[in-house]
């Protein structure tokens, strides 16, 4: 069947080419010879169209049919069928459930892949998150060795500045130790004494509150005017309290001022009772102050301690 249509196919190029060679020469003939030829020409169309094999000629009706607009035709082609071709069932089955067993392993594969694929984004997304955590903590230590840095430059500049406070002091102790300096504060402290002995007993008494402060003396305050019970100042030292009488007097202070003070160191309580004065005290005075334990701070006393406060 195959060879038959391939001798029809080449008949059907032969009369083709034919009739091509015959169509050229129109130009050279006569009109007698053009009818000749115009029906030959005919003739090969029809041999060819009888030639043709089916399948050509079935294209050619659906060409046919489509460009003159009639019912389209549709060029169907036959395949040839093998009779001889015979299946075997057994295989086919077993191909079969082979085909379904490896389909499963497949589908078994696919799942565990897919549910690894799963553990793996949840493991993505965790160090990520852990990322995002050590890339705070890494901010924050670089914040903390800045602050470091900061305080670092800053001990070395105070360092510097308590090297040159030493200098200064060590300056100042020279200078304080040398005894023109000594002799200037003495000059100073007399002036300031002489200053006191023009003052009122209420003037002594806040000059002897301020002179206690700058001594280091704590919780240092006056006591209310007449009802004092012999004492004008209470300070505290320590653990130590103290009660002080402030006499401003221009002659020595008599006995008297050291029973009133030591009465009134029981009445507040105080464990250490003093005298301050601008002026000296007598001999009674002197003796009664070591029998009854009380601290008598003369004029010179006073002027040592306005030596150790001016500035």
């Amino acid at each position: 069947m195959k060879t038959w249509n391939t001798i029809r196919r080449c008949l059907c190029i032969l009369i083709a080419i034919s009739m091509i060679t015959g169509i050229s020469e129109f130009k050279t003939s006569e009109l007698n010879i053009w009818i000749t030829q115009i029906l030959s020409i005919f003739t090969s169309l029809a041999l060819i169209y009888i030639i043709m094999p089916s399948r050509e000629r079935n294209l050619l009706k659906t060409i046919y049919f489509n460009l003159t607009g009639r019912k389209a035709f549709i060029f169907k082609v036959k395949y040839n069928q093998h009779k001889n071709i015979q299946y075997n069932n057994s295989s086919l089955k077993m191909n079969q459930e082979t085909f379904y067993q490896q389909s499963n392993n497949y589908i078994k594969q696919i799942e565990q892949m897919r549910m690894q694929k799963n553990s793996l984004e949840e493991t993505i997304d965790s160090m990520t998150a852990y990322k995002q955590k050590l890339s705070q903590q890494v901010n924050e230590i670089n914040k903390v060795y800045q602050d470091l840095s900061y305080l670092k430059n800053e001990k070395s500049e105070l360092l510097t500045e308590i090297d040159e406070l030493k200098q200064k002091v060590e300056q100042l102790k020279t200078k304080t130790s040398s005894h023109q300096y000594i002799e200037f504060l003495n000059f100073q402290a007399k002036n300031k004494l002489q200053e006191i002995d023009g003052f009122d007993g209420y003037q002594f008494e806040k000059l002897t509150c301020k002179l206690l402060t700058k001594l280091g003396f704590q919780d240092v305050k006056s006591t209310k005017g007449s009802s004092d019970y012999g004492i004008d100042v209470l300070a505290k030292n320590g653990e130590t309290t103290y009660g002080f009488q402030c006499k401003l007097y221009s002659s020595p202070v008599g006995i008297k001022a050291v029973q009133e003070v030591s009465s009134g160191v029981e009445y507040y309580k105080c464990k250490k009772a003093i005298v301050i004065s601008n002026s000296y005290f007598t001999p009674h005075a002197i003796s009664a102050s070591k029998e009854l334990n009380v601290d008598l701070w003369n004029r010179d006393k006073l002027l040592d301690l306005l030596t150790e406060i001016i500035e």
